[in-house]
């Protein structure tokens, strides 16, 4: 059985782990903030501040055989490290105390020379605790980020930096990710607190840390500070939202005249006239889908992508999304039968209408451009899910195209010879994962699009 706890500079106790906790049956509440000597069986405790005097002026103190006090005060043979943590001076801040009823030669992973090398000189935020999620340490760059002191810091748990914006759920699905033997870290943004209470936007990665054995020790929390990077997006997309504005406002007027021209004139222009305002008219509808296609893009990606749920029928929802493409010359198929512009089992689902035709609408347009003959749209509502597939009969892509595919920009040689921006797929990644969904595609002759929302 193995342990650790952590001193300040005085030798108090700040951190003392469950594994020390029950190797001696004192609980942290029954020792922190008291000194060393409170584990040392009577008379001994000169003996425990022997060995940290020892490690502060730079002595080797691993592995040092003594007694320990348990909490009925009987003694318990223990193999006791001492590892002092020093600021660049080499001054003493903290100690690292392992505690084991084995002998072991084996340095902590977080205390080796190259660990430290890059703890300390790190441009990031960077976390050490044990496994209870109590700091051991904290870098320098984790202090001017945060604006406490190691002090303040030390022995705590770092669920002080917590916001409002952090919710239980994300926590949960957090350490789901950090405990999973096949995963063993995350990633994401989220929003700390500072010690004056100010919001900051880091981007986070937790990672396990273990000892040969296999055994979790430790955790590694690295925060990279994003406040820059979110302010400058601010103003990128500011100025994506006026320019949009800007262009959609002349584009409608184009397309409502070339529409007004078409039927006053009806008859009374030759054909090749009346193809150019054909022309003019679904170039402009055209644009105004690609400039709707940024401004959503650029929203969701400042996740500012607000839902609006209300009980939708399915069947508004197709109708809306295939409708348009009855005259494209493709074959559309739902559930196996030719479309006729209903379906004969209508359903509600709790989305935002909007978000959920354009994500469909979407889907309908891309296979419609790729297709050959025929677009089969598949949908299905069980175990409270709503699921649909978009197949076209069409060349298809192949498996590396089905990773990047839903990549914002990302185009295959085809998708770029029938224009676009590149980000409808996007968009729809973006709309489903904000119903908390997922996407897919799947390769191969005539590809397939699906996606899944909670219903």
């Amino acid at each position: 059985m193995e342990g650790s706890l952590s001193l300040n500079r005085e030798g108090r106790i700040i951190r003392f782990s469950s594994d020390l906790a029950e190797m001696l049956g004192f609980g942290a509440e029954d020792v922190i903030g008291k000194d060393l000597s409170v584990l040392a069986p009577q008379g001994k405790g000169s003996a425990l501040k022997k060995l940290l005097d020892a490690a502060s002026r730079g002595a080797r103190v691993t592995g040092r055989e003594t007694d320990l006090r348990r909490k009925d005060d009987t003694a318990v043979a223990v193999y006791l490290s001492v590892y002092p943590l020093r600021y660049r001076t080499g001054k003493v801040y903290s100690y690292m105390v392992s505690v084991g009823t084995e002998k072991t030669a084996e340095v902590p992973a977080i205390l080796t020379e190259e660990f430290q090398r890059i703890f300390r000189f790190s441009n990031d935020a960077v976390t050490v605790t044990d496994r209870d999620g109590c700091v051991i340490d904290v870098n320098r760059a984790f202090l001017n980020l945060y604006g406490y002191t190691r002090e303040e810091v030390l022995g705590r748990n770092p669920r002080k930096l917590k916001s409002e914006h952090s919710t239980t759920e994300m926590y949960e699905r957090m350490w789901g990710d950090i405990l999973d033997p096949e995963k063993g870290f995350w990633r994401g943004e989220i929003i700390n607190l500072r010690k004056d209470g100010k919001e900051v936007p880091v981007l986070l990665s937790i990672n396990v840390i273990k000892n040969s054995a296999g055994e979790i020790k430790n955790f590694l929390g690295i925060a990279f500070n994003m406040t820059d990077q979110k302010e400058l997006d601010k103003i990128n997309n500011m100025y994506i939202d006026y320019i949009v504005h800007d262009l959609r406002g002349p584009l409608t007027s184009v397309a409502a005249y070339a529409e007004r021209l078409l039927k006053e004139l009806d008859g009374k222009i030759p054909a090749p006239s009346r193809r150019k305002l054909e022309i003019i008219r679904s170039s402009s509808h055209k644009m105004e889908d690609m400039a709707t296609d940024i401004l959503n893009f650029s929203r969701a990606r400042a996740g500012a992508l607000p839902l609006r749920k209300e009980k939708t029928y399915l069947n508004d929802l197709l109708k809306a999304a295939v409708t348009p493409f009855e005259d494209s010359g493709k074959k559309i198929l739902v559930n196996g039968s030719a479309y006729r512009g209903s379906i004969a089992e209508d359903r509600r689902l709790n989305v935002d209408p909007g978000k959920i035709h354009r994500v469909i609408y979407n889907l309908v347009s891309n296979a419609v451009k790729h297709s050959s003959s025929e677009v089969r749209v598949e949908y299905k509502l069980e175990d409270g899910k709503f699921t649909l597939t978009v197949t076209d009969d069409g060349a298809g892509i192949t498996a590396e195209e089905a990773e990047r595919i839903f990549d914002a920009f990302y185009q295959t040689e085809e998708g770029i010879k029938t224009g676009g921006a590149g980000l409808g797929l996007s968009i729809v990644k973006s709309f489903v994962e904000a119903h908390e969904g997922s996407v897919w595609a799947r390769p191969g002759k005539g590809a397939t699009f699906g996606f899944s929302i909670p219903a």
